[in-house]
């Protein structure tokens, strides 16, 4: 593959030429206004919600009592920001509300109730969608959405919320990982490069500017395809890696990588682990989205996991999307 050609911008948030009225599992991510910490902090894995994060969580509770055709699944309320799964059904009584509708309702309320300072009881329906002054103090003024098209996605999905507080202080209170290579690394600019399994080759070349070192867990078949590019090339790597540290280490080229100060391979678990779990493979991506300047995704499935991840990011934050 290719490493320096130019490269499109970010996607649109939402998919073009889907009607977000249709009924379905939508997992849904709203991230506060400058990714602030405004709900509260993790203890031990838990989170921990303060007066805020009591509001956010009591208005997504009440979402079914407004719509009619709103129903709620897994969710969580996270420091700076909150992930939940929404199911539309067909309205009872023939009235028909959108995701949009939704969220921007359930956000507009939140920012009122805190606003308020006092009570926390969700305004009438009536009311929801002429709320919006204040909204844009509490939250980004956008919002994620991921269409759930299978049982086998909701179930993953389900999985990545239910096991988010414990990847989210992971990641900010990792500790002093265990380094191989080159700790020089890290002082670059870091491009954070992740793919979804299910495709070999990236859909067009990976641009790296000069002095930029590429961050990456190297997991799926296009990530690997990268870290073999890399070495070829060479060009400096960060290998974060979800299991131990020593495992692949001594092969001929990460090992000449390693000689050379062109790699730095990076983990917090201990050797006996020898292969990724999905929960330790949605760190590794988290850990690279919470360290890099700017992001590239070579493939993404659309209900996949690494699609959970990227709900994450900071909205400002360049993603470039691989065709």
């Amino acid at each position: 593959m290719g490493m320096d050609a130019k490269l499109p911008n970010r996607q649109s948030i939402r998919m073009r030429g889907w009607d977000y009225a249709t009924p379905g599992h939508y997992f849904v991510t709203c991230n506060t206004h400058g990714s602030r910490a405004l709900f509260g902090v993790i203890v031990n894995g838990r989170m921990v919600l303060n007066e805020a994060g009591r509001v956010a969580e009591e208005c997504w509770r009440a979402i079914p009592r407004h719509f009619s055709n709103a129903r709620i699944d897994e969710f969580v309320i996270m420091p700076n920001h909150m992930h939940g799964i929404v199911r539309l059904v067909p309205p009872p009584r023939g009235e028909r509300h959108s995701l949009g509708d939704v969220i921007g309702a359930y956000k507009s309320a939140v920012a009122r109730v805190i606003g308020r300072g006092k009570g926390r009881q969700l305004p009438a329906r009536a009311d929801l969608g002429k709320i919006a002054v204040g909204a844009s103090a509490i939250w980004h003024r956008n919002y994620w959405d991921v269409i759930v098209r299978n049982e086998r996605a909701l179930f993953n999905i389900r999985r990545y919320i239910r096991s988010n507080p414990w990847n989210y202080e992971m990641v900010m209170n990792v500790g002093e990982p265990r380094f191989l290579g080159n700790k020089g690394l890290l002082e670059m600019p870091k491009l954070g490069f992740l793919a979804s399994r299910g495709e070999v080759a990236p859909h067009g070349n990976l641009l790296v500017k000069a002095g930029e070192a590429i961050l990456s867990g190297f997991l799926s078949p296009t990530e690997r395809e990268v870290f073999k590019a890399g070495l070829k090339h060479g060009k400096p790597m960060i290998w974060v890696k979800p299991w131990g540290l020593d495992e692949d280490s001594h092969a001929t080229p990460v090992r000449k990588a390693v000689e050379a100060g062109l790699l730095l391979v990076i983990s917090p678990f201990a050797d006996i682990i020898e292969a990724p779990s999905a929960r330790r493979a949605a760190w590794c991506n988290q850990y690279v989205l919470a360290h890099s300047g700017r992001v590239v995704v070579g493939h993404l499935n659309p209900d996949g996991m690494l699609a959970c991840v990227l709900s994450e990011v900071e909205p400002e934050m360049e993603i470039i999307y691989l065709r």
